[in-house]
């Protein structure tokens, strides 16, 4: 649709009143990557658009060549990358995580109340999860915390 509300149309997204559902460890971990993603792109224009900034010296000793301007722009890209999912950031990524929960009633197990764990802890926090259900199905015991492969 065009984003113009028709009359006696209900919007399609749902309120929190309307959703009150749990994520499980890898719906919360995809999220809060996408966040960070988002965080890292928007960091990665940030750097380039500074760098256009800075005045290019004419005439010295050695040209910028191709070569070096991709290389730049994939170090931009890695920088982004690396302080966005470390939780080193400007919070972008974890602010959007933050609303995006709230925004659709969405609960995390194991996280109300609590800080928003960067992409790294939760996907060391699925990791554990996905070595103790292995150990329960070796056991015989079933999945714990919902996570599991499917074979």
């Amino acid at each position: 649709m065009n984003g113009i509300a028709h009359p006696g149309m209900t919007p399609a997204t749902p309120t929190p009143s309307e959703t009150k559902s749990t994520l499980s460890p890898q719906d919360a971990l995809r999220l809060r990557e996408a966040a960070a993603d988002f965080e890292s792109m928007f960091v990665k224009q940030m750097l380039s658009s500074m760098r256009k900034a800075i005045p290019k010296q004419d005439g010295g000793l050695i040209k910028e060549s191709q070569g070096e301007k991709i290389f730049r722009d994939l170090l931009d890209a890695e920088y982004a990358k690396t302080t966005s999912r470390s939780g080193q950031g400007l919070g972008l990524g974890a602010s959007m995580y933050k609303q995006l929960i709230a925004r659709y009633g969405l609960a995390t197990s194991g996280e109300q109340g609590q800080a928003v764990p960067t992409v790294d802890e939760a996907r060391q926090s699925v990791n554990q999860l996905q070595r103790e259900n292995s150990a329960y199905r070796a056991a015989g015991q079933g999945q714990v915390g919902g996570v599991g492969r499917s074979n």
